[in-house]
């Protein structure tokens, strides 16, 4: 399985040879709002979500998402993931319910990513 953590930057092109392993039309990834880190790549968001855990993350800092490249850049990210529902944080859906999380998501994955 292909998954690749995200410390700096990583270019679309290179996202899009990710989601080839799975999906071709989007990629699912995971992302560490605290410590500015995500991790792309391999067939169900806990996949993702494993590798950053085994790197040091906490699970209450992580979210996940998908990225669907036939969307324009401002609305590609799509904040869906079965590893975000967190009743604990009054997180009920699959879908990020917290406009400061979803924000401090979107910042974090469109600065670490470049055409």
């Amino acid at each position: 399985m292909n998954i690749k953590i995200v410390k700096d930057k990583i270019s679309t092109a290179e996202l899009k040879e990710i989601s080839k392993e799975f999906y071709v039309s989007m990629v699912k990834g995971v992302v560490d709002i605290e410590n500015e880190i995500m991790a792309l790549g391999g067939e169900y968001h806990i996949d993702a979500n494993g590798v950053l855990i085994m790197e040091g993350s906490k699970q209450s800092d992580i979210w996940g998402f998908n990225i669907v490249f036939e969307r324009s850049r401002d609305s590609w990210i799509e904040y869906i993931s079965l590893i975000n529902i967190r009743p604990q944080v009054g997180n009920m859906d699959m879908e990020v319910q917290d406009n400061l999380i979803r924000d401090k998501m979107k910042k974090i994955i469109n600065s670490k990513i470049h055409d």
